[in-house]
């Protein structure tokens, strides 16, 4: 699944490099492109974990744990779509910067 989401940031990178440029701008719109790719991946894990999780929330002991667990579920889901963004963005500003020449 990861290999997908290189070989999109690739090609992002290499289309894009004009744009992409290393440095404050290129560097946002990185980070926004990214961000709308991960925002999918992060959709396709939750597709795949939301049954499982369910799951653990049926077996949850009171109506206040199972709105911690969903907190907690959410702040996790949060935190791997940003720790994704990060690292396809500097993976995209990489490959712009070596198609670029610079």
């Amino acid at each position: 699944m990861h290999f997908w989401y290189i070989l999109i940031h690739v090609g992002l990178g290499l289309v894009g490099y004009q744009v992409f440029l290393f440095d404050n701008i290129g560097g946002l719109w990185s980070a926004l492109a990214a961000g709308i790719v991960q925002a999918y991946a992060i959709w396709e894990i939750h597709k795949l974990a939301k049954p499982k999780f369910e799951a653990s929330l049926a077996a949850a002991a009171s109506f206040k744990v199972r709105g911690e667990m969903l907190r907690e579920y959410q702040i996790r889901l949060l935190r791997t779509w940003f720790f994704r963004t990060c690292i396809y963005a500097l993976l995209t500003l990489i490959v712009a910067m070596i198609v670029g020449g610079g």
